[in-house]
C-alpha cells in the first residue's frame, strides 16, 4: 500500500516533488484517517493520456490513409506553389515525424528509417500508403508501450521539455497535416471519403442540404 501511495505521490508532484515532500505526504495521508488512507483514488482524478493519444493517432490513421487512397495517383507530385510540400511530401513529412519524434520519445527506432531525403524519397501511390499505414502503427504502440513515469522524463527538442510535451507534439502534428491534407483534396476535387459518406447517408434519409464535414 505504502509504495502505491508512493507512485501516486511522485507522478502527482513530478520533476517538482523531492523525496522529503513524498515523505510528507505519505505521512499527511497516514495521519488523516485509516478510511481515506485505504480507499482507492477516485476514477476521475487520473487522466489516461497515453491511451487517448493513441486513439487519436487511429483515429488520423484511418482519415489520412483513406484520403491517400482516394486521391489519384498522379496527384501525388501536385503542389499548390513551387517550393511548398506536393501531395506526397506532406504524406511522407506525416510518416517521418510518426517515425522519428516517437523515437525520440523513447520508443526503439524503426528499423531502416532515416530522416535525411526521406520526404523525397519516392512518389509511388502504393508505396506512400504503406508507409503511412506503418508509421501509425509504430506510434501508436511505441506510445502505448510507454509508462506513466515515461512521461515526466526530460527531454530537450526545441521548445519540448519532457515525453509528454513530445507525445502531445505528435498528435497535433498529425491532425496539422491531416487538415493540410484535405485542404490539398479539396484543391484538386477530391471529396474526403468520410465527408463522402456523411453526404450520401443525409440524401438518403433528408432531402434538405448540409454543410459537409471534412
Amino acid at each position: 500500500m505504502r509504495d502505491n501511495a508512493l507512485a501516486k505521490a511522485e507522478f502527482l508532484g513530478g520533476p517538482f516533488m523531492n523525496r522529503s515532500h513524498v515523505l510528507m505526504f505519505l505521512l499527511t495521508l497516514a495521519l488523516s484517517g485509516g478510511a481515506f488512507a485505504q480507499a482507492p483514488p477516485p476514477a476521475d482524478t487520473y487522466y489516461a493520456f497515453r491511451p487517448r493519444a493513441v486513439t487519436e493517432l487511429k483515429e488520423v490513421q484511418q482519415e489520412i490513409v483513406s484520403l491517400a487512397e482516394a486521391m489519384p495517383p498522379e496527384k501525388y507530385a501536385w503542389r499548390p506553389a513551387e517550393g511548398v510540400r506536393s501531395v506526397g511530401e506532406v504524406y511522407l513529412h506525416m510518416a517521418a515525424g510518426n517515425f522519428g519524434l516517437t523515437a525520440m520519445a523513447g520508443a526503439p527506432p524503426s528499423p531502416g528509417f532515416k530522416f535525411p531525403g526521406y520526404e523525397k524519397s519516392t512518389t509511388d501511390k502504393a508505396q506512400i500508403v504503406d508507409q503511412l499505414n506503418k508509421s501509425f502503427e509504430y506510434a501508436e504502440n511505441g506510445i502505448g508501450n510507454l509508462s506513466d513515469a515515461d512521461l515526466l522524463k526530460p527531454l530537450k527538442f526545441q521548445q519540448f521539455t519532457s515525453v509528454g510535451d513530445m507525445i502531445l507534439h505528435i498528435v497535433a502534428h498529425a491532425h496539422e497535416h491531416l487538415g493540410q491534407s484535405i485542404a490539398y483534396a479539396r484543391m484538386n476535387g477530391v471529396v474526403p471519403p468520410w465527408t463522402a459518406a456523411q453526404q450520401q447517408r443525409r440524401g438518403q434519409s433528408s432531402p434538405s442540404p448540409r454543410p459537409p464535414q471534412d
